[in-house]
């Protein structure tokens, strides 16, 4: 029996891009290929994920490229398109759903679980571009690059910065990562090559397998803020993980430490970061995503002098999408012929 594989392109994993799993067809699939016209930038894309991870599933529009042709599809991949209740209970014979990002959130997970249907994803895809962008805000904040990049452009030499004090090479820095999954230990391998020490927290990484990463584990978030000069966040949202770094933990950090967020905003009280930074309670921040995006005129961050701001550009990478594709086709050929799943949902 031929399995039918419906793919909902988009801006920026393309027709073209998506177009690579039609090579399923060998293993006897049936591939038709959609796109979703509301999702026609890169911008766009990105106001959509942080909808979603923002609001829930619910607030985002239904894609009626999905919603029209998935009622035979027994595997639907998409990219940011939302694999909502109305697209499940629609499609009558589904059987797998993939999602061709590191979340998925646009996955409506409960309603799946509810028809025994899994769902994996590409959590990887963009690990090495976040990982790389990552080490490199650390270092942006701690020498003051784009501070002075900023300055000389208005026309000001400067040599004296607020942190002078505490501009350390990274060799002589410990480093501590919250969470040590995909993309945390890709940060960890980049450090080695800095002579950094590398301490851990991760509740979900068993010792063994911190053990194997040649990291240092510590048993709790307050021990890694007591020992860090740079405290870099890489864990999922969760009940747990919300605002994690709030008022209490920011001042259990060093005076001289550096808070780097890659990873979610709503890991971080944006309140109570504005207010440690501008009373100097840690050295500085680095930052590239936040509660709302575009960050508003007068948000609290922009009055600093003590943090780098980014416009959600970590994971931007040519690589990126193609690779999401990649690991989607991978997968898929595991699953069409009877092999275990990598990025199998639990």
């Amino acid at each position: 029996m031929t399995t039918k594989i419906l793919c909902v392109a988009d801006g920026t994993i393309t027709p073209s891009m998506m177009s690579d799993m039609l090579v399923l067809e060998k293993l006897g699939a049936e591939v038709t290929i959609v796109e979703d016209t509301d999702m026609a930038t890169i911008a766009d894309v990105t106001d959509r994920m942080g909808l979603i991870e923002r609001d829930g599933i619910d607030a985002a529009p239904r894609c009626p490229a999905l919603v029209d042709s998935c009622a035979d599809a027994d595997i639907i991949v998409v990219h940011v398109a939302s694999i909502n209740r109305e697209v499940i209970e629609k499609a009558k014979n589904l059987k797998l759903a993939a999602v061709l990002r590191g979340g998925i959130e646009n996955a409506d997970t409960a309603a799946l679980a509810e028809r025994g249907i899994p769902l994996i994803n590409a959590p990887w895809r963009s690990a090495n571009a976040v990982a790389d962008f990552t080490v490199g805000m650390m270092i942006a904040e701690n020498k003051n690059i784009a501070r002075s990049h900023k300055l000389l452009m208005d026309g000001v030499w400067c040599k004296k910065y607020s942190n002078q004090s505490h501009i350390r090479d990274m060799r002589k820095c410990t480093v501590g990562l919250v969470g040590v999954g995909n993309i945390g230990s890709r940060v960890a391998k980049r450090l080695v090559g800095f002579e950094s020490r590398v301490i851990t927290y991760d509740p979900y990484a068993s010792a063994e397998q911190v053990a194997a990463m040649g990291i240092e584990p510590v048993d709790s978030l307050e021990d890694l803020l007591s020992q860090s000069d740079f405290v870099s966040l890489h864990m999922r949202i969760s009940d747990a993980t919300h605002h994690m770094m709030n008022a209490d933990t920011l001042a259990l950090m060093k005076p001289t430490a550096y808070l780097i967020n890659t990873a979610r905003a709503d890991l971080v009280d944006e309140d109570a970061l504005a207010s440690a930074l501008a009373n100097h309670q840690i050295g500085g921040a680095a930052i590239d995503v936040y509660a709302s995006e575009p960050l508003a005129e007068g948000h609290p961050y922009l009055g600093l002098e003590n943090i780098t701001l980014t416009s959600h550009l970590a994971g931007t990478s040519a690589d990126t999408m193609q690779t999401s594709v990649e690991i989607g086709v991978d997968q898929l050929e595991r699953y069409l012929t009877g092999e275990p799943l990598q990025t199998l949902c639990e």
